[in-house]
């Protein structure tokens, strides 16, 4: 249009038109004019997100529906574009609908796209740009009507065998994994009866035996606690180890993850160790860890934290079973660890090794590249198969149900060494 008035007025003053001096400064006035009413009418509009489901796993889509709301006609607004981070590939884009007329609340549109992510994480989601003009379409402007919102990308999870740990190690002891997925047996005791207790609770043979009415008493068990290591240590030099790769580290995540569910519908309560984390480190060099502690059936809560776990370099002497000493220590008590390591360094298998007296089952996961597995068994996991654990060496490509049924059924599809370890590649 301003080319337009500009051209316009070189052919008016070289021809020596008045007319022509008219029509430039119409058609400036009139772009004037467009830029003046998208300023000063800018859409009054509102937008609420929602997702369902709120929180996803990796690869699976989440469906994004967003409400607009507007006290006058949308007719001005054309195109709508949500922010969304590089990880979801495509920006979702399209054309604001007509919208509808609803009573005290103006017009209303609804949008819906879905997003899918292929790395887990915490992503915020927006802001919503709408594009708008003016009548005549000379002038377009870009405005955002709703801020961002965070949506939770969880590692994947698969569902594992409910089953007995075989072989557990090679000295002659055996521990069994005592079913997880089986209810815990309520105790039993008897007590007095009581007005109003029912006949059918009544305990005979504690009747007989205390000559008076005793009735059966459920009192059920605490909620027994098992443990999971997970190696956050990016690696470093010396005696520091972590997985080889990001790809290495996102497997170990999702058996983390798996193996967490798998425990919390089993009516367990479970300690998350984050071996690493990104605080201060102690005065004595120590990296600092990070325990969360989950209830039964909290299982979207441990996937949510584990959406956010990443690796943390470290110092050298770098012990990845701090936190689970501090674990033992509140407890007191034997319990099923599961540890998911990287390249565990001779050192950090001898601690972890001696807390063998206080885990039953002993599990460990132990990350390998493709050439290492093929070329040598790991010195690490002999140490910790010769002190009772029982350790699956695998790689980044390694199924997660394949390693989880190399260490509760044996060497099914895998390769048994000495010490109750147990090989798998792809």
């Amino acid at each position: 249009m301003l080319l337009t008035a500009g051209a316009v007025l070189v052919g008016a003053t070289l021809i020596d038109r008045r007319e022509g001096l008219y029509l430039s400064a119409f058609l400036v006035l009139l772009f004037a004019g467009s830029v003046v009413y998208v300023h000063g009418h800018r859409p009054r509009l509102t937008a609420v997100r929602s997702f369902s489901p709120p929180s996803v796993m990796v690869g699976e889509p989440a469906l994004v529906h967003t409400r607009v709301t507007s006290k006058t006609d949308l007719e001005t607004v054309t195109v709508w574009t949500e922010q969304v981070p590089a990880a979801f590939g495509r920006t979702p884009t399209g054309e604001l609908p007509r919208g509808r007329w609803q009573p005290g609340r103006g017009y209303s549109a609804d949008l819906e796209y879905e997003l899918r992510s292929s790395r887990r994480g915490r992503y915020p989601i927006g802001p919503l740009w709408v594009t708008h003009g003016d009548p005549f379409g000379l002038v377009v402007a870009e405005r955002a009507i709703a801020g961002s919102r965070e949506i939770s990308i969880t590692p994947r999870v698969s569902v594992l065998a409910n089953a007995g740990l075989a072989n557990a190690s090679g000295d002659g002891v055996r521990h069994e994994l005592n079913h997880f997925a089986a209810h815990r047996a309520d105790e039993l005791i008897a007590r007095e009866y009581r007005t109003g207790d029912s006949l059918r609770r009544v305990h005979w043979s504690q009747t007989a035996r205390r000559g008076e009415l005793m009735v059966r008493q459920e009192e059920r068990q605490g909620d027994p606690e098992a443990a999971i290591v997970l190696d956050t240590a990016l690696a470093g030099r010396g005696e520091a180890n972590g997985a080889t790769s990001d790809a290495h580290f996102e497997r170990m995540v999702e058996l983390a993850a798996s193996l967490g569910v798998h425990l919390l519908d089993a009516g367990y309560q479970l300690s998350l160790i984050e071996s690493a984390t990104d605080a201060v480190s102690n005065a004595d060099g120590a990296s600092p860890y990070r325990i969360s502690r989950f209830e039964p059936g909290a299982a979207p809560a441990l996937l949510d934290t584990l959406a956010e776990t990443q690796r943390h370099p470290v110092r050298d002497g770098y012990d990845a079973t701090a936190g689970l000493g501090t674990v033992i220590r509140r407890t007191g008590k034997v319990m099923p660890v599961f540890a998911v390591l990287g390249h565990v360094s001779p050192t950090g298998a001898r601690r972890l090794a001696a807390m063998k007296i206080n885990a039953a089952p002993a599990v460990a996961f132990i990350t390998q590249d493709e050439r290492q597995l093929r070329n040598a068994d790991s010195t690490e996991a002999q140490v910790l198969g010769d002190a009772g654990w029982r350790t699956a060496q695998l790689t980044e490509r390694t199924p997660v149900v394949e390693a989880w049924s190399l260490v509760a059924f044996g060497a099914a599809g895998g390769q048994t060494g000495k010490g109750g370890r147990d090989r798998v590649g792809n």
